[in-house]
């Protein structure tokens, strides 16, 4: 019997440190760990030694015996990953010999900004390359965790309780957390930068992505999903929108946080709560259905909500049935459906939400109707009416007075140290980790690769000034 990776692994790769079989793969630095959603253990390989299962903090590993009916699709897809291309899967793993953070005297100070994933991982980095440095973090809210504490469902048990991760590389003597201090407004960089010898910036990419000028001033019956998430993570009232949401709605993005706010509506009908009124949302993604942005886990996770039933639009984008991965199989195998008609909503199966995701629908305008609704329109030349529209097209990096930003929504950076927009040279003593350094993606385990790469740059920059 093996043990399986479940669909919301967290990539952190400890499990691949302290497997004696090899067998969890790919681990960082071989060819595919980049894009792979999950990690994979090998059926073949598997010696049921529970190692991984102690080691891994999402909780995402499991024994086949013990896997639930829905698990066992990642079952399923653990033995498929072995099986596409077996002589393809390496057989060892690199071992890196990792520079000093300086030499044992020095005594370095470092300051890091902002306190979630990235900023965890860049502070064990540090940590574990110096005995001597001293870190000091600033945290622009009161609590640490950034958007694992706050925009994580609360029904992802596994990858929220990755917090505890927190708890030794923060409680060190050799960090010290600022609350309630926002870099760029409470203090600049360029103060940081004269009184650290660097500056690792770990605020993520923050801010919620928007459409276009049209929705830079969110209205009544126009909200962003990471509100609603934060206000159901940080223990308050809950969300309370401005308007009625319903009965129609539309989440603009198809990511898993857009995916989120629709288990969010299913959920929230059965407590009489905000999102009881909201009868039928159509989810809106620019990407075609091979290039989605959702995961696995996160899709199946909407098809067994109890109360909601799950289409495809029939007039978007639709996969192909004879797709190659079991997930494109499954999106081609959803009922077709035309969007809600026009002469008002369309009735579901025993007062079931419906859920309706229509493809390739990039938006280019978002406005309001003469009837208080709003109106999106994509690339495709529809306009989709609706009583609300919850924006979920991901995040970009908020400006900071001294940090340059690039098109993207990236600090321009090399291999981790920021460098100048115009120029392309290094900015001395300055350098960048998670979302912001590589964009608004992966899962809180990618930030650990992400963050040594960082470290080992900055470490390199301090041995050349000996």
């Amino acid at each position: 019997m093996t043990h399986v990776v479940l669909g919301h692994c967290c990539k952190d790769a400890s499990c691949v440190r302290v497997c004696p079989q090899n067998c969890i793969h790919p681990a960082p630095g071989e060819a595919g760990f980049e894009s792979a959603e999950t990690l994979f253990i090998d059926p073949r390989s598997c010696i049921d030694c529970t190692a991984c299962v102690e080691a891994c903090p999402a909780s995402a590993i499991k024994p086949e015996w013990t896997l639930t009916l829905t698990e066992r699709r990642d079952a399923a897809r653990n033995a498929e990953f072995f099986e596409q291309a077996p002589e393809s899967r390496p057989l060892s793993r690199r071992i890196r010999f990792e520079q000093p953070l300086g030499r044992p005297s020095d005594r370095l100070r470092i300051a890091v900004v902002g306190s979630g994933p990235a900023a965890m991982y860049t502070v064990r980095e540090l940590l574990r390359r110096s005995t001597s440095v001293r870190i000091t973090v600033f945290e622009q809210h009161g609590e640490i965790g950034g958007l694992l504490r706050r925009g994580v469902s609360r029904d992802h048990i596994g990858v929220r309780d990755m917090i505890r991760l927190f708890d030794v590389p923060f409680n060190d003597d050799r960090v010290t957390i600022i609350h309630n201090t926002e870099v760029g407004v409470d203090v600049s960089v360029d103060d940081l930068r004269t009184r650290f010898d660097a500056v690792v910036l770990a605020c993520g990419a923050s801010q919620p992505r928007r459409l276009g000028p049209t929705t830079a001033d969110r209205g009544e019956g126009v909200y962003e999903a990471i509100d609603i998430l934060v206000a159901e993570n940080c223990g308050v009232s809950g969300f309370r929108p401005r308007g009625p949401l319903g009965p129609r709605s539309i989440v603009i993005g198809a990511g898993n946080v857009a995916f989120d706010v629709v288990r969010w509506m299913a959920k929230a009908r059965d407590r009489g709560a905000a999102a009881e009124a909201v009868t039928e949302v159509v989810v809106l993604s620019r990407s075609a259905p091979d290039r989605a942005s959702f995961t696995p886990s996160a899709f199946y996770e909407l098809l067994d909500l109890e109360n909601a039933e799950v289409l495809i639009d029939r007039s978007g984008r639709r996969p192909v049935a004879a797709a190659d991965t079991p997930l494109l199989r499954d999106l081609a195998a959803l009922p077709a459906a035309d969007i809600w008609a026009a002469d008002g909503p369309t009735a579901t199966a025993a007062g079931l939400l419906r859920v309706v995701l229509s493809f390739g629908q990039e938006v280019t305008d978002l406005g309001k109707t003469a009837a208080g609704g709003v109106a999106v329109t994509t690339t495709t030349g529809r306009t989709f009416l609706a009583d609300s529209a919850i924006c979920a097209t991901g995040f970009t990096t908020k400006q900071i007075d001294g940090i340059p930003v690039d098109g993207r929504g990236l600090v321009p950076n090399r291999r981790g140290r920021v460098i100048a927009l115009e120029t392309g040279e290094p900015l001395d003593g300055l350098y960048v980790v998670g979302w912001a350094k590589r964009g608004a993606s992966g899962g809180v385990g990618d930030n650990r690769s992400c963050a040594s790469g960082t470290v080992t740059q900055l470490a390199a920059d301090l041995h050349s000034r000996v």
